[in-house]
């Protein structure tokens, strides 16, 4: 069996992204967005960052959200979720294995959970849009299936459904 030029140009391009350069299959908004930002200014306009402020990196409810994301990583990818623990001490914090993550320095989660104003000892989970700006705040836990219906009724998700290349 003979492939044409384009076909075997096409498996070459697959080849080489999928087995030598793994990291570029990840989610991303943008060519130009960072697979794992720093900090929130590298998340704006790329990614809706998941900010689950806990007490503690083996606090039981971060790591719930932590196993509802990754149970639905498809759905979380294809709307640019992006879990970001924010702990006082981030010494085992956990991260998915399938769903997109970034794991901050300490000093840019200090900075986080100030902006925010959210204290050391309390629980919060806090989504914001590619904008930046907080669009769900909860105690607790957040169900993907709540974030798909919210992110879905955004309006850059609209266009972002348009843009199917995008990831």
């Amino acid at each position: 069996m003979r492939l044409s030029k384009c076909a075997a140009m096409a498996l070459a391009l697959f080849f080489c992204g999928s087995v030598l350069c793994p990291s570029v299959l990840r989610a991303q908004a943008m060519l130009s967005c960072k697979v794992q930002p720093a900090n929130l200014a590298e998340m704006k306009n790329c990614w809706r960052p998941l900010l689950v402020f806990s007490p503690s990196d083996t606090d039981a409810r971060l790591k719930q959200q932590e196993q509802m994301l990754d149970a639905d990583a498809d759905d979380m990818m294809d709307r640019f979720v992006l879990f970001t623990p924010i702990v006082p001490r981030a010494k085992q914090v956990p991260t998915p294995l399938d769903a997109p993550w970034t794991l901050l320095a300490e000093n840019q989660m200090q900075a986080v959970r100030e902006k925010f104003h959210v204290p050391v000892n309390r629980f919060e989970v806090m989504l914001l849009g590619e904008d930046g700006k907080p669009k769900l705040v909860r105690d607790v836990p957040i169900a993907t299936g709540e974030l798909n219906a919210l992110i879905d009724t955004m309006p850059r998700r609209k266009l972002e459904e348009v843009r199917r290349g995008a990831n």
